[in-house]
């Protein structure tokens, strides 16, 4: 129990990001505990202890895109890196408007595009995570990436004036 804690501890903040940057800030808490605790329930079934990590954040992965799928959208992006520690650098304003634009560009993306952009910038993980966390080949996340980076940067030239 007291092993658990400590990853539990040690895993709170990434796994909070990433479910408020693919879910957003009203469902994030709940997806995160709900992550954890089906996590407790299947460490049983957990066969390699030195790949928590992964199976973790496939779990709350997981969680986040039922819950997406079941509410029929996204209907909020966070524009935070940590609680509390905007991602946004400046001013409040500058945040407003940065989500204003981000967030509706961000829910056109595909469900594995914003799998990939969560992963890696909210959650901090790296290529090589993102790849083992969605059980696919250390290129295709490379690629979902660069191309999700790419559909942002269309969606949001699209609401520029």
């Amino acid at each position: 129990m007291d092993a658990f804690e400590q990853l539990v501890t040690d895993n709170t903040p990434a796994v909070y990001r990433l479910a408020r940057a693919y879910a957003g800030d009203a469902a994030a808490e709940d997806l995160a505990q709900d992550a954890f605790l089906a996590a407790w329930r299947a460490l049983p079934a957990l066969r390699e202890p030195d790949r928590f990590g992964p199976w973790l954040y496939r779990i709350a992965l997981n969680r986040c895109r039922s819950s997406v799928r079941s509410n029929g959208r996204v209907t909020e992006i966070a524009m935070v890196q940590g609680v509390g520690e905007p991602a946004v650098r400046g001013d409040f304003r500058t945040a407003v408007e940065a989500r204003a634009v981000v967030g509706p560009a961000f829910r056109c993306l595909s469900e594995d595009a914003r799998a990939v952009i969560a992963l890696h910038y909210a959650a901090g993980r790296s290529i090589r995570e993102c790849a083992e966390v969605l059980g696919i080949p250390e290129g295709t996340p490379k690629s979902r990436l660069n191309a999700a980076l790419e559909a942002l940067r269309t969606e949001i030239g699209r609401a520029e004036p």
